[in-house]
């Protein structure tokens, strides 16, 4: 490959001529590098002779970019078409800035320094409203949509929508909120349990650490971005693989400056989570990661005040303990209660859960299987029903039962076909109190 190289007053030209690949990338890279870290100059390559860039070109180009002196620019310019489909196709317009030809690199130099963005400047600490999202709402695995479940729903929307006519994006909207099934239209999502509590402090609350905490970190790093620094109190139900796997992809816990603390009542918190992200079975290690990460021993029937919110554990029935937790704010009470098998054969007051579960506003509840299963086939595997919650919610005086923990056998039909059951049966066990049955699913939002 022929590179020429020539100046333009303080400007640096190199002009390759043939395929950048391979066989030539070496070369070119050898020149390239030698020119943005020498003299202080910026750099245009002059792509005007290159027929064809592979990604060994690209990556050249890149550790240009990345070993630059800070004071050199570095521009390409006058890219044929097929060149510059293959710098969209590998995103490498966001790696060096493109000009239509040499002359107007500076142009795009300044487009490039003004679009920069502003330092982030915080707002004023101010309280956030009372509520409760749940990021992560499945058991024992995640269950994401396949091809299969998408086509189906696709295929319903449009039988659903015969003989109809929408003018505008809106009116296609308002049929599919208005009329279309939660089961055709959206999904109960695949994400293993996460709960966010929102009680109007500064601090932020989770339960458990499933693959929905993935998610809510994403969001949290989007709204405030990576510099403000934050605290997050999260509280254990117990260290079964699907309540912790999402904590090793938690951007936040990357991040030095953030503290998080995992509160729990097992002896074993800090060393379940060392171990999944030990070698062999994850390339970074739990010691390696910036944040401040603490645990903090709980005892089951104490009240501890965190966060802004009195918070009192329970013992439940799962192979090697899990523990729920009750919340008490001034905005209301929220009861979670997952990986737990209810047992009783005959239900009353003198049953712990009932004073544990008494008014709360909402109550979080594993209803993973149905009672068939549960008093069956799958006795003794640490689930509960949507029939034992009814029960439960109803002798305590729950003013909503939020199902779930949900079979991730079950698709989305599935569970609303239960949850339409589970509504019919509070219908027909009620001895005066209503209960609003809800079933949960990754991003709803509860007011409290």
């Amino acid at each position: 490959m022929e590179i020429a190289e020539s100046r333009r007053g303080e400007l640096v030209v190199l002009r390759p001529a043939g395929r950048l690949d391979s066989v030539t990338s070496g070369e070119f890279q050898t020149k390239l590098v030698a020119a943005v870290s020498g003299a202080p100059a910026d750099v245009v390559v002059d792509f005007s002779g290159v027929d064809y860039i592979s990604s060994a070109g690209l990556r050249a180009l890149m550790t240009a970019a990345k070993r630059k002196s800070p004071d050199c620019r570095i521009a390409v310019a006058a890219l044929n078409d097929f060149v510059q489909e293959i710098f969209t196709i590998s995103r490498f317009l966001h790696v060096v800035p493109i000009a239509a030809r040499v002359e107007d690199a500076a142009g795009v130099w300044d487009v490039a320094a003004r679009a920069t963005p502003a330092p982030r400047i915080e707002a004023p600490a101010v309280a956030r409203r009372n509520f409760v999202r749940i990021w992560g709402s499945r058991g024992s695995l995640p269950a994401p949509l396949n091809a299969a479940a998408v086509r189906a729903k696709i295929s319903d929307a449009l039988l659903a929508a015969r003989g109809r006519s929408f003018a505008t994006p809106a009116a296609i909207a308002d049929f599919v909120d208005r009329e279309l099934p939660f089961a055709q239209h959206a999904t109960f999502g695949g994400n293993t349990s996460c709960v966010e509590i929102a009680c109007g402090g500064d601090e932020y609350v989770l339960c458990d650490l499933g693959t929905g905490v993935r998610e809510f970190g994403n969001r949290i790093l989007a709204e405030h971005g990576a510099a403000r620094k934050h605290c997050f109190n999260v509280f254990l139900s117990h260290v079964h693989w699907d309540h912790i796997m999402g904590f090793p992809f938690f951007g936040p816990a990357y991040i030095p400056g953030n503290v998080i603390r995992i509160h729990g009542c097992h002896a074993v918190l800090r060393e379940a989570l060392q171990r999944q992200q030990s070698d062999p079975s994850f390339p970074v290690d739990f010691r390696s990661l910036g944040a401040t990460i603490e645990c903090v021993p709980l005892e089951p029937g104490e009240t501890y005040d965190v966060a802004g919110l009195s918070v009192t554990p329970i013992k439940q029935f799962h192979a090697g303990d899990s523990y729920g937790y009750r919340f008490a704010t001034g905005g209301g009470t929220i009861v979670y209660s997952t990986d737990c098998e209810h047992k009783y054969q005959a239900l009353d007051e003198s049953y712990p859960f009932i004073s544990f579960f008494r008014d709360a506003d909402i109550l979080i509840f594993d209803a993973m299987y149905s009672l068939s299963d549960a008093i069956s086939v799958k006795e003794d595997w640490g689930h509960s029903s949507n029939i034992a919650a009814v029960e439960l919610a109803q002798l305590a005086g729950v003013k909503r039962l939020v199902l779930f923990h949900h079979e991730p056998a079950y698709d989305d039909r599935m569970i609303e076909t239960v949850l339409r059951e589970t509504i019919r049966f509070e219908e027909l066990n009620r001895g005066g109190h209503k209960v609003e049955v809800i079933a949960a699913y990754d991003g709803l939002e509860l007011a409290l």
